[in-house]
């Protein structure tokens, strides 16, 4: 217990603890206007007309909602998984399809765990611009940037980032078309 302490520290299991209590309220909320609401509550930034559905969110107790940020006229679908360790930007009129994940952080483990030394812990910024659509079950790594207007599609892997007016498909996601 002394090791999970002192990896974690006390601040961040307090943070954990409120934010563990937001998320049992939020996941009871039915409709998207006090989703909306509540995120907003806990610090996220959300523009006007936006739909997001019931989905999922981990590592509130890093960077939290105070890290996301959503433009206007985006659609977030159920069971979409926002990852909050760090930044989370998504532009105007991003689509965000059902199963689909945007990540922001990568870890094998606590800071003694074997493989630590050759693929160490990182948090990055994601960023997915206006008019962007991630289709279902995509996987968006952590410090990718989706061009304007780009499709993801589904099932994809995103591991780096994506241009402006492109298709990608595929695991590793490829430019398919422009």
């Amino acid at each position: 217990m002394h090791k999970v302490l002192k990896e974690i520290n006390a601040k961040r299991i307090i943070k954990y603890c409120i934010f563990s209590l937001w998320q049992w309220v939020f996941e009871l909320l039915p409709f998207h206007p006090l989703r909306i609401f509540w995120m907003r509550l806990g610090g996220a930034k959300i523009g006007k007309a936006c739909i997001i559905d019931k989905i999922d969110f981990i590592n509130l107790d890093r960077t939290g909602l105070k890290g996301l940020k959503i433009g206007r006229e985006c659609f977030i679908g159920r069971g979409a998984m926002l990852d909050l360790a760090g930044s989370l930007v998504l532009g105007n009129q991003v689509t965000v399809s059902s199963r689909a994940m945007l990540l922001t952080h990568f870890s094998v483990g606590f800071s003694n765990h074997p493989l630590i030394k050759k693929y160490p812990k990182c948090v990055k910024k994601t960023t997915l611009e206006n008019g962007c659509f991630v289709s279902v079950g995509s996987i968006i790594f952590p410090g990718a940037k989706l061009g304007e207007q780009s499709i993801i599609a589904a099932g994809s892997i995103v591991r780096s980032s994506v241009p402006a007016n492109s298709l990608a498909a595929g695991v590793p996601a490829e430019i398919k078309k422009k």
